[in-house]
């Protein structure tokens, strides 16, 4: 049997805490291979937490820049997308407010993604905060884009 806990805390700002280790070894192995810190970083952001574990370590490095990047899947155009920072509104998930897909009774939208695990109707709060206060910008990438990048990577 599985032990579930109750709380009004999203997955990003759990998994934030869970994926620290990635923003911490970045800032680590950076100073170790260039004597300092990166100029930008960019991560993959569905609901967020692994883009926030990446982010987290550099919030307050303004020098250092933060670009998320969601699935556009058809395009943000279509109602086949999971952009929630581009194209979502505020709403509560998970008893949290944030950039999320829902219709005009509150209800959730279903999102799209090619890659499992962007395809999420929410993002953190975090990232809508970052987002908000222009720390952080996010973009987004169309399924056909990420596969030919994918293709394009795994060549090298």
């Amino acid at each position: 049997m599985k032990n579930f806990s109750c709380r009004s805390a999203s997955i990003s700002n759990d998994g934030k805490g869970v994926h620290a280790v990635i923003g911490e070894e970045t800032r680590r192995q950076a100073f170790e291979k260039w004597g300092g810190k990166p100029d930008v970083l960019v991560a993959c952001v569905g609901e967020g937490s692994n883009a926030m574990g990446l982010f987290h370590e550099f919030v307050d490095d303004k020098e250092v820049k933060l670009i998320g990047v969601e699935a556009a899947g058809f395009g943000i155009d279509s109602v086949k997308h999971a952009a929630t920072l581009t194209k979502g509104e505020v709403g509560v998930l998970r008893g949290a407010m944030s950039y999320l897909f829902q219709d005009d009774d509150g209800q959730i939208i279903k999102p799209h993604s090619i890659s499992a695990g962007l395809d999420y109707p929410g993002v953190g709060p975090e990232h809508s905060f970052l987002k908000d206060i222009g720390r952080a910008e996010y973009c987004s990438v169309l399924d056909d884009e990420a596969l030919e990048a994918f293709k394009r990577v795994s060549s090298l």
